[in-house]
């Protein structure tokens, strides 16, 4: 997650800089349609590894508070898969945007735009491309990540203290609540 969050700085906030002072492309030739390319690609592969970072993060903490004494759901073999999966799906599902951004020269500058019904036709519709990602890396996760720790919240709330219920106790599983509670919210 921390390389994907990496990605905008290092790649996006750099373009939108120049953009604000000059509305043409700087760089023209091989080396400024790759980057014509890359810019918008990798914004989007940057999203989408960061939203399904978060899922897994939240299945790991359900995991470790829903099932406390199991081993845990994503150990360090399932993650390095997981990471290698998050970057797999995420450029796989973006990559439709590497064919459909070029430059184009229009009264002597050269411009990064993107032409989606002149690369795909009505194969493939952006409005139905966008709609798409938005369901799926961002609507869906949402209403995921809601459900995952409310669950978790209810089951910190229910949780019951084996033993004799004392005043100790509950000042303990309250305190302990409160913790996993901040642990949850960073």
């Amino acid at each position: 997650m921390a390389m994907s969050d990496l990605l905008v700085p290092l790649i996006e906030i750099p373009l939108r800089v120049v953009n604000l002072y000059r509305y043409s492309w700087l760089i023209s030739g091989v080396l400024g349609n790759a980057l014509c390319k890359l810019s918008p690609f990798l914004f989007e592969v940057s999203l989408i590894v960061s939203v399904l970072s978060l899922i897994l993060i939240a299945v790991d903490r359900f995991g470790a508070v829903v099932w406390p004494l199991h081993s845990p759901l994503i150990n360090l073999k399932r993650c390095t898969f997981f990471i290698l999966a998050t970057w797999i799906v995420a450029m796989a599902s973006t990559s439709l945007v590497l064919f459909a951004y070029n430059l184009e020269k229009y009264e002597g500058e050269v411009f990064c735009v993107s032409k989606w019904e002149e690369t795909f036709g009505e194969y493939v519709s952006f409005t139905v491309f966008v709609l798409a990602h938005y369901v799926a890396f961002l609507y869906s996760p949402v209403i995921l990540l809601t459900l995952i720790y409310s669950i978790i919240l209810i089951k910190l709330k229910l949780q019951k203290i084996p033993g004799q219920e004392s005043t100790v106790a509950e000042i303990q599983r309250k305190k302990r609540n409160t913790n996993a509670l901040k642990w949850l919210l960073l």
